[in-house]
């Protein structure tokens, strides 16, 4: 057998790559151990992990030293929910604060695990209100650090899946967000029994997935950011998910500027160290931790 033979034969052996499935709010994301900096290694396992798990909405990548903490999403963008399990795992559940870098974010953020067991990340946010823009039909597009977010009211008397994501992917084509930012979603915003409601779409360039989620921590920090500015205060708010579960927000504003924001709430890991096997590639899908 000829040297090239032996390392396609070599590279054809399967490599396992072992996840945990993490359901922050409903929001069932997947994050495997090691970071992998390649993005198109990253589709790859985002792609056959969505394919072995129907449930998983989102893939991300782990390091869980408790001194070195970070996440690296599939399509290199932000994603609150998976930043607070990150830090849920990071400190095995029990109540603690950690740092954690996170792909989509120039700044190290703070996340941690309360005594009641829920976790809490920090989210990226702007100080400056005007990266908020709103019409006259209070309908506004937030800009935050690694994901922009259009919130709206929402138009449907009832929600379907398929054509709530139609609608969604129209008005990020038409407001141009499709391409020129990482990851992008519509907040659909409605009112139940006085509380508010959010269902989801967002859509991550680089890996080209567009999800109705079943939990949205970026967005719920978007609508947080618009009741804040809309109501000159600062507010801490429960948003219902389309999981039936909450997110509860705070955001400081003092009038003048934005000073931090954070979102909290319950997690489970649902499935534990399950394997994956990569018939093609497995060689050639490097991690360091």
């Amino acid at each position: 057998m000829s040297e090239k033979e032996k390392l396609t034969n070599k590279e054809r052996e399967p490599m396992n790559i072992q996840y945990k499935v993490i359901r922050p709010g409903g929001n069932d994301t997947a994050l495997v151990i090691g970071i992998q900096d390649d993005p198109g290694k990253r589709k790859i396992i985002n792609d056959q992990i969505m394919k072995d798990n129907l449930n998983v909405e989102q893939v991300g990548f782990i390091n869980l030293d408790p001194d070195n903490t970070e996440l690296m999403m599939a399509g290199g963008e932000f994603c609150g929910n998976a930043t607070r399990s990150t830090a849920w795992l990071s400190l095995n559940g029990q109540p603690g604060q950690i740092k954690i870098k996170v792909s989509g974010v120039s700044e190290i953020l703070q996340a941690g695990v309360k005594d009641n067991g829920e976790a809490w990340a920090q989210m990226p946010i702007y100080s400056d209100p005007d990266r908020i823009s709103i019409d006259d039909e209070g309908n506004a597009i937030v800009e935050m650090d690694g994901i922009t977010q259009v919130v709206m009211n929402n138009p449907f008397e009832s929600v379907d899946e398929e054509e709530v994501k139609a609608f969604a992917y129209k008005k990020l084509s038409e407001m141009g967000l499709l391409n020129s930012v990482p990851a992008a979603g519509v907040m659909l915003v409605s009112s139940e029994n006085g509380v508010l409601r959010i269902d989801p779409v967002v859509w991550v360039r680089d890996i080209q997935t567009l999800f109705y989620e079943s939990a949205c921590g970026s967005g719920t920090t978007a609508v947080g950011l618009v009741q804040a500015l809309l109501n000159n205060k600062p507010i801490s708010q429960k948003i219902i998910q389309p999981s039936g579960m909450s997110i509860e927000v705070f955001i400081d504003f003092d009038g003048r500027q934005f000073n931090y924001a954070e979102i909290s709430g319950p997690v489970e890991e649902v499935i534990i160290g399950v394997n994956v096997e990569f018939e093609e590639v497995s060689n050639q899908l490097g991690f360091r931790s």
